[in-house]
């Protein structure tokens, strides 16, 4: 804008005096010299140009000086144009009075003085070159005020608009002169929570903005002309040059934002599929709960609930039936619950609840007792009718105790003592669960150090055919070490469950797997035992592992026997919680040539349709009925009922558990051929098989038999 070029208009009819003036400015900077001849001519030019000063002959003939200086003067686009007068050296004063008059703001004598001259222009020349800066700069400041995003006004210390550029009447839907005079407060508004909070804040902001230089504020609302408020943000500025400078104010419409905003707020702390909380907000809010107990000594109740077989239903019904499920089960978890409780999916089919105030743990008990019945109540889901339990673990927190971690662990650990109780009930945690917790915490970190070393013992029941009199087969069982890990040994019955709870029974499977098959192959250089069969049993874990097919693979692909000499054993309660994964399991092994028993008969809840339904070709008989045999009516008759079931299903059948002489002959004369139990031998350790073998022991099995007969 420095170099801006000023155009001077030189106006004389004399040409000499024309050219003087000429050469005296031209050594000026940034000017561009126009000459005209006569008044006419004068103002010819200045309607095709902008001139910075105009000096301008009085004599001349036609338009004389006064009347061109009148004329320029009263042209709109041209009155503030400068005019220097060029007077005859012996003007009088009223020439100059005139002159004046004419609208001139300078004149100087002919002949001229160079020196004078150029001095005079040369100011008129920077007051244009700054005035053109100083338009630039103002038309720069107001585009960049008008094509800004954000809405601008102007605001007095007393609240009053001065200034709003175009955007911010389009936020506003207003033009200019409707919002300019008018009180900030009329516009805006301060909320929280969609509740006015304070409806003129413009006072308390302006101190604010005053004691920072400048602010930044959320939670306002802009109440447009004739439309419905909206959230903007607004950034304040004052400057501090004097106390009631007036304060600047960019505002912008964040609607899109805000929404935006809570709606990554709820994925970020809610569950996407039952919208309630996730674990992380969950876990949150907990921490603030036990704060809070402890600030007012209060109590709060902690709930995990974890749905009983959820993963049958979807195996069996599929995924998208089990989520309708689960969005089931959190809306019918929300109408149980206060306002001011808490309901959350932790994951999969896990979920917790939160009782804040509670009076009580009866009052906990109540509320767990009413979402045990809410939730068994039978949904329709697809048209399909479903009916599922859950088991809950309650833990409490008093006057801040426990913390966060130490109260999950006790809700966990209720809650596996619910399930350990039968399910479908719930389980106040006490001290002494979490003894038992410890228990299993130190046998789980056994079990991992026992297959670290390989430490497992393995034991051999033998299993006699009462027909043949001799032993026709073994189950592998797998035992405790004797030393070295905890002061006693440890039985299956307490590790096995464990170890499926820590998805260590695959290692576990996977090692006796190993042990039975080397001795199977073993067996096959022996003629008194390659015809010997050798049973082991799988874990409902171990067949809905994904790959367990391709492991068990793996593993035999290195022996050499016939797959009927490897009998799996399968309980019902396996089959029952995982039915579809484990069917086309079984399915697969009998494929594969091996024999399946089906373990613990009769103790759960759709054997026969097992029978019906699945691949097995032995029947095991529990214990519980042998040894009840002879003393009880019923349980003969079910036995009965068992081996006609059996003969029709033409599968073979082992009674488990015979330990005396009554139990041999109830199941002889029941018609049962294969026996297993202590009367015989107790499981054995692997040197100790060919005595289970030897004729002595079945020797004394027939002098038995045939005394008693």
């Amino acid at each position: 804008m420095d170099n801006h070029q000023c155009k001077i208009l030189v106006v004389d009819d004399s040409e000499s005096d024309r050219f003087l003036l000429t050469c005296t400015l031209e050594s000026l900077d940034n000017i561009e010299i126009i000459q005209a001849s006569s008044g006419h001519e004068a103002i010819e030019k200045l309607s095709d140009n902008d001139f910075t000063v105009v000096l301008l002959d009085i004599n001349m003939p036609g338009m004389n000086g006064y009347e061109v200086a009148k004329y320029i003067s009263s042209v709109e686009d041209h009155k503030h144009t400068p005019i220097m007068m060029v007077t005859a050296q012996h003007a009088s004063s009223q020439d100059v009075l005139l002159a004046y008059e004419a609208g001139a703001v300078d004149y100087i004598t002919k002949p001229v003085v160079p020196l004078i001259v150029r001095n005079k222009v040369k100011q008129f020349v920077v007051i244009k070159q700054l005035q053109v800066k100083t338009d630039y700069l103002k038309s720069e400041h107001e585009l960049i005020l008008e094509s800004a995003g954000q809405g601008v006004i102007k605001v007095n210390s007393d609240s009053t608009i001065q200034f709003i550029n175009s955007k911010g009447s389009q936020l506003i839907n207003a033009i200019p002169d409707k919002v300019v005079g008018t009180l900030f407060s009329q516009w805006f508004q301060r909320y929280h929570n969609d509740t006015i909070v304070e409806e003129d804040f413009f006072p308390t902001l302006y101190k604010q903005v005053r004691l920072r230089g400048s602010h930044q504020q959320r939670e306002i609302r802009l109440n447009p002309q004739d439309r419905n408020n909206f959230p903007v943000e607004i950034t304040c500025t004052v400057t501090q040059d004097y106390e009631e400078s007036p304060m600047i104010i960019l505002f912008q419409d964040v609607t899109e934002r805000v929404i935006l905003e809570r709606r990554l707020l709820h994925l970020a702390n809610y569950d996407p599929l039952t919208q309630l909380a996730n674990r992380a907000y969950f876990h949150d809010t907990l921490m603030r709960a036990i704060a809070r107990t402890k600030r007012l000594n209060c109590t709060m109740v902690f709930l995990m609930l974890d749905l009983d077989r959820f993963k049958l239903i979807n195996d069996t019904l599929g995924h998208d039936i089990g989520d309708e499920l689960l969005q089931s089960i959190a809306l019918r978890l929300k109408s149980i619950l206060r306002d001011n409780d808490m309901a959350a999916r932790l994951g999969g089919d896990e979920f917790a609840v939160l009782i804040e105030d509670c009076t009580s743990v009866q009052e906990a008990e109540d509320v767990a007792t009413r979402i045990l019945v809410n939730i068994a109540k039978p949904l329709l889901v697809q048209g399909k009718e479903i009916t599922i339990e859950t088991s809950i673990g309650i833990a409490c927190c008093e006057n801040g105790e426990p913390n966060e971690s130490i109260l999950t662990k006790w809700a966990d650990i209720a809650l596996y003592a619910a399930k350990s109780a039968g399910r479908n009930t719930f389980q106040r945690f006490i001290p002494a669960m979490s003894e038992q917790a410890e228990q299993q915490a130190f046998i789980q970190n056994q079990l991992r150090l026992i297959l670290e070393s390989r430490a497992f013992n393995i034991y051999y029941q033998p299993q006699v055919s009462l027909i043949e009199n001799r032993v026709v087969g073994f189950e592998a069982l797998i035992r405790w070490p004797e030393s070295g890990y905890g002061e006693t040994p440890i039985s299956p019955d307490q590790f096995i469950p464990i170890a499926e709870q820590s998805r260590l029974i695959q290692e576990i499977g996977e090692f006796v797997l190993i042990q039975a098959c080397e001795l199977l192959e073993h067996w096959q250089t022996m003629p008194d035992k390659k015809d010997l069969t050798l049973s082991i049993n799988l874990s409902a874990k171990q067949l809905t592992t994904p790959n367990f097919l391709v492991q068990l693979d793996n593993v035999l692909h290195n022996y050499t026997f016939t797959p009927n000499q490897l009998i799996f054993e399968i309980t019902e309660t396996a089959v029952l919680d995982h039915s579809e994964d484990v069917i086309n399991t079984l399915h697969t092994l009998k494929s594969l040539g091996f024999d399946l028993a089906l373990d613990d008969f009769g103790t759960g809840y759709s054997s026969l349709n097992y029978l019906q339904n699945l691949p097995f070709d032995i029947i095991k008989i529990d214990q519980c009925f042998i040894q009840r045999l002879g003393n009880c009516k019923k349980t003969w008759a079910l036995v009965e009922a068992i081996m006609t079931i059996a003969n029709a299903f033409e599968m073979d059948v082992v009674a488990e558990g015979v330990e005396d002489l009554l139990q041999l002959n109830s199941v002889m004369t029941l018609g049962c051929d294969k026996v297993q139990g202590f009367y015989f031998s107790k499981p054995v350790p692997v040197n100790k098989i060919d005595e289970s073998l030897s004729m002595d022991s079945l020797l004394s099995f027939t002098s038995r038999s045939s005394t008693v007969a």
